[in-house]
Parts: C-alpha cells; structure tokens; sequence
C-alpha cells in the first residue's frame, strides 16, 4: 500500500535533516513510538505500538538508511510483532524542499503488511497510517518550535 503526503516545517532544510536522524527527538515525535535508539549512523532499532479497531500490535522494527544526501533520505524498515503475529516491510523516501516558510517535507512510503494485520481492509489501514502521519507531522513541528529552531526561518527573522 501506498502512503504518501506533505507536510510544512518552519525550519531550513539543513536545519530539519539534522533533526530527523535525533533518535530521541523522532521517538517523542512519531505516534506509538515506545522506544527508538541509534544502532549506528544508518541502522535504527525501533518498538512500535499500533492500535486498530480493537487490536493492538507491538512491532519491533528495524530501520536501515539505504542512501542520503542534503535534501533526500532513503530507508528499508523491516520488522514483525511478537510471535511473528504480523510482518511489516516499508520502503519509504523524504524529500526537503526549500520554501520561504522552512521546508516542505514530503513522504511517500510503499508499505506491506502480513499476518493478523494484513487481513485488514486496506482503506482501513491507509487512513490509521495517514492519521498518524499527520500526528507525527504536529508533533515535530511543536518539538522544533520548542527548541527554537522556527524563529530562525520566521519572517522579518533576518
């Protein structure tokens, strides 16, 4: 399944790709995120907590920068819930644009999903991903808001 979408961040680009590679800070950012450390500098171990429509699933993830440079990042996550009830396989891209505001950031990640999970209607699954895309998006701009880093993009900030 397709997820793809755009959100704006008032902060550089530059500025912004530092950010996402803050284990500590994308954890408190993404949605049911319980526990996300830097292996190395392109491999992340992640536990994920995913709840829908009555069922919960907690996947351990691993996440794997395949390719960067100063405006895309490229990653292969890999994981399963306990049990191996579930599997998930994303392989996702983020993209910065410049725009006067900050940056606009745009995903696009082709997602699978198995098992218990997987017999999900696929609407139902693209609308839980879409909304904690969403989350996730209000979340960093709030966190890099308190971290200063929006006044420096602001206008008349010169």
């Amino acid at each position: 399944m397709l997820i793809e979408g755009q959100f704006p961040i008032a902060a550089a680009p530059e500025t912004l790709l530092v950010h996402l590679f803050d284990a500590g800070l994308m954890a408190s950012c993404l949605p049911g995120c319980e526990q996300l450390e830097a292996i190395d500098a392109d491999r992340y171990r992640a536990v994920v907590v995913i709840a829908m429509a009555g069922i919960k699933a907690r996947f351990e993830l691993l996440v794997e920068i395949t390719k960067r440079d100063d405006r895309n990042v490229w990653a292969v996550t890999r994981g399963d819930e306990g049990g191996h009830a579930s599997n998930l396989q994303a392989e996702s891209q983020v993209r910065l644009e410049d725009v006067p505001e900050g940056t606009m950031v745009h995903y696009r990640s082709e997602v699978s999903v198995t098992g218990r999970l997987g017999r999900f209607a696929l609407g139902m699954m693209k609308k839980k991903a879409q909304s904690m895309g969403e989350e996730f998006a209000a979340n960093l701009q709030r966190k890099l808001e308190a971290l200063g880093n929006a006044s420096a993009t602001s206008p008349g900030a010169a």
